[in-house]
């Protein structure tokens, strides 16, 4: 569960996995439902806010979105002024406060958005497939897309927002340095096609790299 305050009012955010839009026998029925492209008929994930003022439910909603999983943790949505900004599944939605009314929805990835933080006076978005920049509508400023999908298995950090750059693992465990345009300031493709040529990779990976570096 991810707890804020703001003002004097209390939100939270619940994984509601068992949640069944339109039955009875939920446990909770929330007074909003805002849903991602497609999660009417193939629901994936669902994500409940409750919005507290002196200990009191004041109001409710639920997100339900399609593609891949996600659940609720710290860095799964963020408080941003009058505004909730959550991942669910493929999609991250912009909710405002008091109300929960929907502001906008954005499909930042192709599977899912497993992360989003905040840069500047935006948001990047930590996809299973790219790297994304949202402005605060939930425009796209940019994308960046790796050899293969953001996921490590080897204790490396997939995503990493530091002061002056974003460091980014892939599957293949290439290693990715990308500034705040989505530009590639280093990569460890250089060294690797240096020391072990292109034979770790496959094809599509490589073709992909080549394209990237040029090389």
């Amino acid at each position: 569960m991810n707890r804020y305050q703001y003002k004097d009012l209390t939100i939270e955010v619940i994984d509601e996995p068992t949640y069944k839009f339109g039955s009875a026998d939920n446990n909770f029925n929330y007074s909003k439902h805002h849903f991602g492209d497609g999660a009417t008929e193939f629901p994936t994930s669902k994500h409940g806010i409750k919005i507290y003022k002196d200990d009191q439910i004041i109001d409710s909603c639920i997100i339900i979105g399609s593609g891949g999983a996600t659940g609720v943790n710290q860095n799964s949505s963020l408080v941003d002024n009058d505004r909730l900004v959550i991942c669910c599944c493929d999609t991250v939605f912009s909710l405002t406060f008091p109300d929960l009314e929907l502001k906008w929805k954005t499909q930042a990835d192709q599977a899912t958005c497993f992360k989003i933080c905040k840069l500047q006076d935006d948001y990047v978005v930590h996809g299973e497939i790219e790297i994304s920049r949202l402005d605060r509508e939930g425009n796209f400023k940019w994308q960046f897309g790796g050899s293969d999908i953001f996921v490590s298995f080897d204790n490396d950090e997939a995503f990493k927002l530091n002061t002056d750059h974003i460091a980014l693992t892939d599957f293949y465990n290439i290693k990715y340095k990308i500034d705040f345009d989505g530009k590639v300031i280093w990569s460890s493709h250089e060294r690797t096609e240096k020391t072990a040529g292109n034979s770790s990779l496959p094809k599509a990976g490589r073709n992909w790299l080549q394209k990237l570096f040029g090389n």
